[in-house]
């Protein structure tokens, strides 16, 4: 998986923006009391792989992101990682990681499979981007990855 961390908001290729999640800590499993939010959003690309980016409003202590898989009422198996770090963020304003996903980078149930399957994944609800902190190591936001209409 190829990525990069840069802490600056930029607007480009939101109009090609295929899947999207808002992530709140009202998403977490259990709920969550915090104001922090974030935006993720995802591209599908000619070679199958999946373009993705993460930006917050504000937020500190971030280890890692992840695209789980499960129901809204649960908590999930990951099968992709889109950012981890041992030494927690400072406080993000911005973008923190994008890159590309493929199916190299999947684990778990989506392990060998392509892409394809977590875009039917997404398709049919059952996606979900979540950002573990160091308070919050079993997640602090989270939200479900909706096709663009």
């Amino acid at each position: 998986m190829n990525f990069s961390n840069d802490n600056e908001m930029y607007n480009e290729d939101i109009e090609y923006v295929d899947y999207f999640a808002i992530l709140t800590g009202r998403e977490e499993v259990p709920q969550v009391y915090t104001l922090d939010t974030a935006l993720a959003t995802f591209q599908s690309q000619d070679n199958s792989d999946l373009k993705f980016s993460v930006k917050f409003t504000e937020m500190s202590k971030i280890k890692q992101v992840n695209i789980d898989i499960g129901k809204s009422t649960e908590s999930e198996e990951i099968v992709a990682e889109l950012y981890k770090s041992e030494i927690p963020s400072d406080k993000v304003t911005g973008k923190l990681c994008e890159g590309d996903i493929s199916s190299h980078d999947l684990k778990g149930q989506l392990e060998g499979k392509d892409t394809e399957e977590l875009v039917r994944k997404i398709e049919h609800g059952k996606a979900y981007v979540n950002i573990l902190t160091e308070d919050k190591p079993n997640g602090k936001i989270r939200g479900k990855i909706k096709k663009l209409s």
